[in-house]
């Protein structure tokens, strides 16, 4: 894993703040603080744990303010390792919390599920992965590593963010409503610059998953397609994406994240050219970072979710068919239309 970058003033007013994401590959959230004459608000705020609260507070003292001061919390998307230190954040500032409405109803019914039931994402990641076709033998594993993630209940925001102008004292940050990654999920604009989250990152390509809560005619991954377009066009002096390093160049990543997810959907096609199988077998058959059996396997369940949103987006489109569980414990098969 790359070593965590330091706190950067990255522009006149505008600063970056890294906060550990402990025991994740990604390593670290870039926050991001703008100074303004009412004082400093941040966009994101990193993981719920107590080693990023401390990156998170001494970063703030680099950038010559405080948790305290912070006026204001602008939230790309529900994420834990953007939304999770908000309460903290909250508590000790007084700040507002500001998100898209999309994201903010799935904070509220995920606060109401683990209300109800806290090893209900456990149990829903069984059952999944059981519909999938995947053995005991890997669910017990991905279950094993889920249970050693801590998820809190995720705070709600106070305020509703969409598409218009955002006035911070006297600097203005435009919003773009960009789903795919999350259904609420928002770039920003600001002074010419592109911040984006987990839209649109350096190396690697957002996940873009099917969880079940979409609905039949959801579609995810098309969402994505249109909302990496609606980035291009209008070149920015640079991207500012919440993991990795900061780039140029909109509209060639965006051509290559594309090219990547039609060699996915070309990948799925060539699967199912032999006949039906299980999402499962074809989530193994899929060209991921690495192989199949070196994934971590916590992360198989998005795994199975990413390939799943690429079944959906084909079978949207007419091109496959999925076929659900003929009976209780039985795994669906996708075939090709």
């Amino acid at each position: 894993m790359k070593q965590q970058p330091p706190v950067e003033k990255v522009a006149p007013g505008l600063w970056c703040v890294p906060t550990v994401v402990p025991d994740n590959p990604i390593g670290w959230t870039q926050s991001y603080v703008i100074e303004s004459s009412q004082g400093p608000f941040l966009i994101d705020t990193g993981w719920n744990a107590d080693a990023a609260w401390d990156d998170l507070a001494a970063g703030l003292v680099a950038c010559g303010t405080s948790v305290a001061e912070v006026q204001g919390i602008v939230i790309t998307h529900h994420h834990p390792d953007h939304l999770g230190l908000v309460g903290r954040v909250r508590e000790a500032s007084g700040c507002w919390v500001g998100m898209h409405d999309a994201d903010t109803a799935l904070v509220t019914r995920h606060r109401q599920i683990l209300a109800d039931d806290p090893e209900v994402f456990h149990k829903d990641t069984e059952d999944k992965l059981r519909e999938a076709g995947a053995g005991q033998c890997d669910i017990d594993e991905v279950h094993a590593a889920s249970k050693t993630l801590k998820m809190p209940m995720p705070e709600l925001p106070d305020r509703h963010l969409s598409t218009q102008a955002l006035t911070l004292g006297d600097r203005q940050l435009n919003l773009l409503h960009t789903p795919g990654h999350t259904p609420g999920h928002l770039c920003l604009r600001l002074d010419g610059r592109l911040l984006t989250g987990d839209h649109l990152l350096k190396t690697i390509s957002s996940h873009v998953g099917l969880y079940g809560f979409e609905g039949p005619d959801g579609d995810p991954l098309g969402d994505f397609f249109a909302s990496l377009r609606l980035l291009t066009g209008a070149e920015p002096s640079e991207v500012l994406p919440a993991h990795r390093g900061r780039f140029h160049g909109v509209d060639a990543r965006v051509a290559e994240l594309l090219e990547h997810h039609e060699e996915r959907l070309a990948d799925i096609k060539e699967a199912l050219s032999g006949g039906p199988v299980t999402p499962w077998e074809l989530s193994r058959a899929m060209t991921w970072n690495r192989p199949w059996d070196e994934l971590p396997r916590m992360m198989l369940r998005a795994a199975l979710a990413e390939t799943m949103a690429h079944v959906r987006h084909l079978e949207l489109q007419g091109v496959v068919v999925v076929e659900p569980p003929v009976s209780a414990g039985a795994a669906a098969h996708i075939r090709l239309a």
